[in-house]
């Protein structure tokens, strides 16, 4: 079976190194004490997530669920700073801690070494009754372990299976939002669809978002311009300012009366996105953030797998390489040459179809 969200190297490293100190610590479980789900009381739940800002919304519907499922429990999500104000800003949680965990941005200063050391001595004195980590990371699995839930909920596909008071089997196939809604089917919780209606807004922007933290994701330039210049002439355009995106309203050389152009922080893009008629981006937290609030989006993926990480919001498109990849490349699962690929009628052609929905919802 294809692994498409680890790398072969990383899980065989991983596994090895889990195998190696396993042990250890399944000596140490003997002595923690073990508890049934059914029987205690569900007063404190803590979520890991502090990847990146994409993973973080696409679990904004889990997040709803539980409150569901335990109204009266203080939910506190672990995340990255990036994703705080935006967060904070949906109102789900009652406690957001934002950190910078060293093998997320990989920085392994000692500063860095020593937040997480506080942030496990700070989250073990909650005493948390249900704690989830939805990556299947092994070091995510072993912070769980340290924070000593009483019940740990998680995937061990790079190992560390003993971490976890309920382990389960990670399924590749699976799309990253339902990968995390089968932790909680798996508690008895029920999951509720994303929102199922779409925010037309005839009157406002399509939006062009061409901002990627890996370059290997990023569209080109030329093709941009291009692809605004044909939709400028039908429609209002929007651009997000990122500094990915530099040059791109000079290729254009259009008057800036005849642009909306943002620049602002996460939530106030949020806020703005909400009155916008149509999203186009790469693959990146924009999508994700245009699914969960109901603005149609079109997502350009370039060689990565959209069937496990595209946004799923009622109107989300993609738009990718017309043949598997074949070039050569450094990067296991990003291709920039498959991104650089993608026509720019391809993408004008998906763009007239969403409008087209649109128009009949």
């Amino acid at each position: 079976m294809t692994q498409g969200v680890y790398s072969r190297k990383a899980l065989i490293i991983s596994n090895i190194i889990s195998l190696f100190i396993s042990p250890f610590y399944k000596a140490l479980n003997i002595f923690r004490k073990k508890y049934d789900l059914r029987k205690i009381a569900i007063n404190k739940i803590l979520i890991l997530e502090y990847h990146r800002i994409g993973d973080v919304i696409m679990i904004l519907g889990v997040l709803r669920s539980l409150r569901v499922k335990y109204p009266k429990s203080k939910i506190t999500l672990v995340c990255n700073p990036e994703a705080f104000q935006l967060v904070k800003s949906f109102n789900i949680v009652d406690n957001l801690i934002p950190i910078s965990i060293p093998w997320t941005d990989w920085d392994f200063t000692f500063i860095k070494i020593f937040k997480v050391l506080s942030l496990i001595k700070r989250l073990k004195k909650q005493n948390f009754d249900l704690a989830f980590s939805f990556k299947g990371d092994v070091r995510d699995n072993w912070l769980l372990w340290k924070v000593a839930s009483k019940i740990s909920i998680g995937y061990y596909v790079t190992g560390g299976r003993f971490f976890l008071s309920h382990p389960e089997a990670f399924d590749n196939n699976l799309h990253q939002k339902e990968r995390a809604k089968y932790l909680l089917k798996k508690i008895g919780c029920d999951t509720f669809p994303a929102r199922n209606k779409i925010l037309n807004n005839e009157k406002g922007c399509i939006v062009f978002h061409n901002g990627a933290r890996d370059f290997r994701r990023r569209w080109p330039k030329e093709k941009w311009v291009k692809l605004i210049k044909l939709v400028k002439r039908d429609h209002r355009v929007g651009i997000v300012k990122v500094k990915e995106g530099e040059g791109i309203l000079k290729m254009l050389k259009t008057p800036k009366r005849d642009l909306k152009v943002f620049e602002g922080n996460l939530v106030d893009f949020k806020i703005w996105l909400e009155n916008q008629k149509m999203l186009i981006c790469v693959d990146s937290m924009a999508g994700h953030l245009s699914a969960e609030i109901g603005v149609p989006s079109i997502t350009i993926f370039g060689s990565q797998n959209p069937k496990l990480t595209a946004p799923s919001g009622i109107v989300s498109e993609i738009v990718k390489p017309r043949q598997s990849c074949n070039h050569k490349r450094e990067h296991w699962r990003l291709c920039k040459d498959c991104i650089s690929s993608i026509r720019v009628k391809d993408v004008f052609s998906k763009m007239t179809e969403v409008v087209a929905l649109i128009k009949n919802s």
